[in-house]
């Protein structure tokens, strides 16, 4: 009897407005998340992870369900150590892009954040590549490093230096690719930091430096805690992505790529658009990226885990 009458008590019955509102409000702020990851996840990839359990049928035109084809294909595909070079790339482009990349991001971020000499300048620079389409910054900057700067050398120096793009400089012209990637992303990671840098409360900035906080310390000690979260964002995102990145060898090289310059992303791409008339390699290139998921996934919840580790 006393606990009814606590919860028809006027504090109980508001309580229980009050929880059900929250309910209500979490309800309402839910619908639309889960509205875009079923139709913009699963509902756009639904056919795709079908696909993964199928084999094409060239004779009648039609998807077959049967899985056993794209598991031999599998089984082929890591027995030959092209493959594993495949994956290394994958490997070694996130790595890259991701560490070095964020690295670089957070300190040229704090540079404009600080009100430094050009930071204005800089700041539309880096804005550019939002701006401009992908594979018209691909161009120029195939054009300016693989003829300019050949150009330059021969004209300073009188050495003749050949297009670092051509077929032969392999190795060489990779690189010059993976950095391309890295300044691509390197400006919009930019800017977000330079938000979150602007966030942080002045009062703390301004008790520091009444300490005799150095830039340095200054950064370390307040600037970086209070932007972590966001940094752990972009890795994750990266983790994310170790598979799906072809590191813009399309719009630089086309199919024109040995397996030792080729990424997991860019072999899923070539070959869904290598097959594409005949439709027989959507269902290998659909069960080969649900795998890369199936191993991507643990790893991004582990990264999301070991990051929300260190903020606390």
């Amino acid at each position: 009897m006393k606990r009814i009458d606590q919860i028809n008590a006027p504090g109980g019955i508001r309580r229980r407005h009050r929880d059900r509102a929250d309910r209500t409000f979490y309800t309402i702020m839910m619908i639309l998340p889960v509205v875009q990851l079923l139709i913009f996840y699963f509902g756009v990839n639904f056919q795709s992870i079908c696909m993964a359990f199928q084999k094409y049928d060239a004779k009648n035109n039609v998807f077959i369900w049967d899985t056993s084809k794209n598991l031999t294909l599998f089984k082929i595909d890591i027995q030959m150590a092209g493959f594993w070079k495949m994956v290394s790339n994958s490997l070694s482009v996130w790595l890259f892009t991701s560490l070095s990349g964020t690295v670089l991001a957070v300190t040229f971020a704090y540079y404009i954040y600080r009100r430094n000499l050009m930071s204005n300048f800089f700041k539309f620079v880096l804005f550019l590549p939002s701006v401009l389409p992908g594979i018209l910054l691909a161009v120029m900057y195939k054009k300016f490093v693989g003829l300019g700067v050949p150009a330059f050398m021969n004209y300073l120096f009188d050495t003749t230096v050949s297009d670092v793009f051509n077929a032969g400089a392999a190795g060489g012209r990779v690189n010059l690719i993976t950095l391309f990637t890295v300044w691509v992303s390197f400006g919009p990671q930019v800017l977000v930091y330079t938000g979150a840098m602007d966030r942080v409360d002045p009062a703390m900035l301004e008790a520091g430096r009444l300490d005799g906080a150095s830039p340095l310390q200054e950064f370390f000690k307040i600037i970086f805690p209070n932007i972590s979260s966001t940094v752990s964002t972009f890795l994750i995102i990266g983790v994310s992505s170790i598979f799906t990145n072809q590191n813009n060898l399309v719009s630089f090289l086309g199919f024109d790529t040995t397996t030792a310059e080729s990424t997991i992303g860019y072999y899923l791409y070539k070959k869904v658009y290598e097959d594409f008339q005949r439709k027989s390699g959507f269902c290998y290139a659909a069960f080969l990226g649900l795998i890369c998921t199936m191993i991507v996934i643990p790893l991004a919840f582990g990264a999301r885990k070991l990051f929300d580790k260190g903020d606390d």
